[in-house]
């Protein structure tokens, strides 16, 4: 990674009582000094209990003076879909950007979420 980038990772595991199977979560996030910006990077599976380690987060962006932090999910997922509107029912937004020209950005959705 390039200077004046700082990288974070915050991980969860959650065991559901009935099945005993375990969900892991990880999150990752760099910080982009520079810009102030801040960007996370959706997990391949979240969990009830990894909300927490995205608030963390959150709350690492908005000790770092960052006013937005922005959630790039893969366009690739199966369920691309749902999780857009499972984050968008946490308050990000789908970023303008990301609509109105889908054809520069095959790869990832922009999702932000202001801070201030």
């Amino acid at each position: 990674m390039d200077s004046g980038f700082v990288a974070f990772r915050v991980e969860s595991t959650e065991t559901k009582t009935a099945s005993q199977d375990r969900v892991e979560c990880s999150w990752t996030a760099f910080f982009k000094a520079d810009q102030a910006q801040f960007y996370i990077s959706a997990p391949g599976e979240i969990s009830v209990s990894s909300k927490q380690s995205l608030v963390s987060l959150l709350e690492v962006a908005e000790s770092l003076s960052c006013t937005t932090a922005w959630m790039y999910v893969d366009r690739q997922r199966p369920d691309f879909m749902s999780i857009i509107m499972t984050f968008k029912y946490l308050g990000f937004q789908l970023s303008r950007e990301t609509v109105k020209d889908t054809r520069g950005n095959k790869m990832f959705a922009l999702l932000r979420y202001d801070l201030q």
